[in-house]
C-alpha cells in the first residue's frame, strides 16, 4: 500500500515537472538565439563588384568600396540601361554551389539612396542542374523583389516569401509550373541595382546592411519537437507500466501457486492435505484408468503422543511422510487424510502392484528407527483397492478403508487388499494364513 502511494506520488511530480518543462519550451522558442547569414564586404575573400547593363553610356563608380557606397549615371532611358552591385555567393569558380539561403525567414536591409528611382530591385540568383548551365549566368533562377525609396527610408525586414519568379524569365527558358516557383536553396548570387532609369539621373546608393535571419529550429519542429517528447513519454510510461504490470502479474501468479499449493500441502508432513488429495482426484475424472487406493493408519499412535508427548508424534508423522514420499511416483497423490492416516492415489496401477507398494512401505515403516536418542517403534496397517476404469474412486476408497478396518482387526501391522470379487489377501501379522471372513475377505500373503 505504502508502495503504491509513493509510486503515485512520484507521477504526480514528474507528470507536473514534465508541464512545466512544456510551458517553459513553449515560451523559450521565441528567446532562442537567430541563425544569420551577414553578408560583409569587409570579411576575407568577399567577391562583391558593380554590374551595368548594355547600355554603353550608363556610368557606375565606387564612392567608397570598403562601404559599398556607389553612384549610377544613366545618359539615356532605356531597358538596357542598369546600374547596381553584386555579391557572389557560390563557393567555388564553378558557381554551381552556393549557399542555402531557404534556412532564413527574412532578409534585414539598410540601404541609403539618394535619386528619382521607382523603384530598387533586390535580386538572388540560384543555381538549379536541372536548367542552370555554367556558361550561361542568366539561366539561373531569377528570384526577384522591387522596393521604392520610401520603402528605404528606414531599415527594412523582407521575408523571403516576398520573393517572386518573373513572368518573363519564366517564359524565356519555358519552365514547367513545378520548376517556376522561387527556389533559395542553392543561391550564387545577391544583387542590389536599378533598371531602365530616365536619361540624365544620378543616383546615390549606400548599402550598410544586407543580412539574412531565421530560426535554427522553426517554430513548427520546435513545437513538433515538444509533442515527440511527450509522445515518447507517453510511451514509455506506457511499456514501463505495462512491463511493471506483466511483472506484477507475474508475481500475483507466483504468490497464487504458492498459496494454492500452501492450500493443499499438509504443514507438518509436507504431503497433500484433505483438500489437495480431493483436487488431485478431480484431475482425474475422464481419464478411464483403473486407479488403486492406500489407505494407512499408523498402529497406537495416540500412545505415541500420550507417552512421549506430542513434539515426538509430530517428528514420527514427518518421518513417515518422508518415507512415504520417497517410495511414491510423481503421478501419485499422496496425502495426510487426517491425524496419522494417510492415502496414496495411484493412477494406471493394478491391485497387485499397489499391494506390493503397500508391503514394502509397511516395511520401511517398521523397519524405521523414528527417534534415534529415544528409540520408538512405529508400525502402521494398510487397505488397498483397485476401481475398474469406469469405476468411482468412492468405491475404491470405501474398499480400502473396509479393507484397512480388517487389517487393524486382525492384529495390525499388516496389508489387507480387496480383490474384485470382494476377496481380500492379507499380508504381515497374519502372514501364511487363509481365512473367511464375514463371506468376503480371504486371508493370504
Amino acid at each position: 500500500m505504502q508502495e503504491s502511494v509513493v509510486w503515485k506520488r512520484s507521477q504526480s511530480v514528474a507528470l507536473l515537472v514534465g508541464i512545466l518543462l512544456t510551458l517553459t519550451a513553449v515560451f523559450a522558442h521565441g528567446f532562442l538565439p537567430e541563425r544569420r547569414f551577414t553578408l560583409d564586404p569587409s570579411q576575407e575573400g568577399a567577391n562583391f563588384y558593380l554590374t551595368k547593363g548594355e547600355d554603353a553610356l550608363t556610368q557606375v563608380d565606387w564612392v567608397d568600396q570598403q562601404r559599398v557606397h556607389f553612384k549610377c549615371h544613366f545618359a539615356r532611358e532605356g531597358s538596357g540601361a542598369s546600374c547596381g552591385y553584386t555579391y557572389q555567393l557560390h563557393l567555388n569558380s564553378a558557381v554551381d554551389e552556393g549557399v542555402d539561403l531557404s534556412r532564413y525567414r527574412n532578409l534585414d536591409l539598410t540601404i541609403r539612396y539618394t535619386g528619382t528611382a521607382r523603384y530598387l530591385r533586390v535580386a538572388i540568383r540560384n543555381f538549379d542542374p536541372r536548367f542552370s548551365r555554367l556558361e550561361d549566368w542568366n539561366t539561373t533562377k531569377f528570384n526577384a523583389l522591387n522596393l521604392q525609396p520610401k520603402d528605404l527610408a528606414k531599415p527594412v525586414a523582407i521575408n523571403l516569401h516576398e520573393f517572386t519568379v518573373p513572368e518573363w524569365w519564366v517564359a524565356q527558358y519555358n519552365l514547367p509550373r513545378d520548376l517556376a516557383q522561387p527556389d533559395l536553396r542553392n543561391a550564387i548570387a545577391f544583387s542590389i541595382y536599378l533598371q531602365g532609369e530616365p536619361a540624365n539621373t544620378d543616383h546615390d546608393v549606400q548599402v550598410v546592411k544586407v543580412e539574412f535571419s531565421g530560426d535554427w529550429i522553426s517554430a513548427e519542429y520546435w513545437y513538433l519537437g515538444i509533442l515527440c517528447a511527450w509522445m515518447i513519454a507517453a510511451g514509455s510510461y506506457g511499456t514501463s507500466r505495462w512491463l511493471w504490470l506483466r511483472h506484477q502479474n507475474r508475481e500475483l501468479l507466483g504468490e497464487k501457486d504458492k498459496y494454492q499449493r500452501l492450500s493443499t500441502i499438509d504443514g507438518l508432513t509436507k504431503v497433500l492435505n484433505r483438500h489437495g488429495i480431493e483436487q488431485f482426484i478431480a484431475t482425474l475424472q475422464g481419464a478411464n484408468l483403473p486407479t488403486s487406493v492406500i489407505v494407512i493408519d499408523l498402529d497406537h499412535f495416540k500412545k505415541i503422543n500420550d507417552h512421549r508427548g506430542h513434539y515426538a508424534g509430530d517428528r514420527v508423522l514427518q518421518n513417515v511422510g518422508e518415507i512415504l514420499r520417497a517410495h511414491t511416483r510423481n503421478t501419485d497423490g499422496l496425502g495426510r487424510w487426517g491425524g496419522e492416516e494417510f492415502i496414496l492415489v495411484c493412477p494406471g496401477t493394478t491391485l497387485a502392484k499397489a499391494s506390493d507398494l503397500a508391503e514394502k512401505l509397511r516395511h520401511r515403516i517398521l523397519q524405521t528407527n523414528f527417534i534415534p536418542e529415544d528409540p520408538v517403534s512405529v508400525t502402521a496397517s494398510f487397505g488397498v483397492a483397485t476401481s475398474a476404469a469406469d469405476g468411482s474412486f468412492e468405491d475404491a476408497f470405501q474398499q480400502a478403508d473396509q479393507a484397512l478396518y480388517l487389517a487393524k482387526s486382525r492384529g495390525r501391522n499388516c496389508v489387507v487388499a480387496a480383490a474384485e470379487d470382494q476377496m481380500h489377501t492379507m499380508t504381515g501379522a497374519r502372514k501364511g494364513t487363509w481365512a473367511l471372513i464375514s463371506g468376503r475377505f480371504k486371508l493370504h500373503k
